[in-house]
This record gives structure tokens, C-alpha cells and sequence, in this order.
């Protein structure tokens, strides 16, 4: 599980800090294991404009925090719900679509580990939850 595409996406900065100007900022914890997560968003013409995260946690959560807003950066709304949709279902071992899942799709044995199906998902349903209220 601890592979290396999520050792590497564990360790990515890239998309680590605040967003002065979010539209919304979202917070999101995983109780059962202490991974914290706070996303800051822009929204511009209906699309991600920027996303960002600070929190901590396991590798598996960090590194699909990296993987969500890679995959979700630039995307209109809609979209985005459909990539959430996707990740939700491929952790579940539903039927998903790796086109739309993109990278994030390598991770799909991520079912076969259910102790870990809520840090991968921690960023996507705090996302997810983000959304909603806009």
C-alpha cells in the first residue's frame, strides 16, 4: 500500500499553505486515526481556481490530499463532483472510472485495507463537504 507514487505524494509541497483570498476554507478530521485536514479553496467562473491544504496525518492521507487537488485543480464544479463521486466509489471497491479518476485511480487497492479507507477519502469528503455548502 505504502507505495511509491504515495511515499511521493506524501512528501509533495506543492500544494501545502493557505489561500489569503479562498472562497471557502473547509475542516476536516478523521477521528479514529487524528489526521487533520484544512482545505482553502478559490472558485472562479465556476471552476477551481486555486486549491491548498495544511494538516497533518498519515502518508495515505497526505498523499490523497496531493492527489485531490492535482486531479481536481481547473476543473468546473460538476466535474468535480463527478471526480469525488469516482474516488468515493473506487475506496468503496465500487465500480469507478479510471479516466476520470486519472492518477488517483493507481491507488484502487486501497479497498483491499479498510482501516485506511478513511484516510484516503478524509480530503475528498472534506471537499465534498466544502461544496455542499457553497
Amino acid at each position: 500500500m505504502y507505495s511509491e507514487l504515495v511515499m511521493d505524494y506524501a512528501k509533495l509541497t506543492k500544494y501545502k499553505g493557505k489561500l489569503n483570498n479562498a472562497t471557502f476554507i473547509q475542516e476536516g478530521k478523521n477521528l479514529s486515526c487524528g489526521d487533520e485536514i484544512t482545505l482553502y479553496v478559490k472558485i472562479e467562473s465556476d471552476k477551481v481556481k486555486e486549491i491548498k491544504f495544511e494538516g497533518i496525518g498519515c502518508a495515505i492521507s497526505q498523499a490523497s490530499a496531493n492527489l485531490m487537488i492535482e486531479t481536481v485543480s481547473g476543473k468546473n464544479l460538476s466535474e468535480v463532483k463527478e471526480i469525488i463521486k469516482n474516488a468515493v466509489a473506487m475506496a468503496r471497491g465500487e465500480e469507478f472510472s479510471e479516466e476520470v479518476l486519472e492518477t488517483v485511480a493507481q491507488l484502487a487497492d486501497i479497498k483491499n485495507y479498510p482501516m485506511r479507507i478513511k484516510c484516503f477519502l478524509l480530503a475528498w469528503k472534506t471537499l465534498e463537504m466544502a461544496l455542499n455548502e457553497k
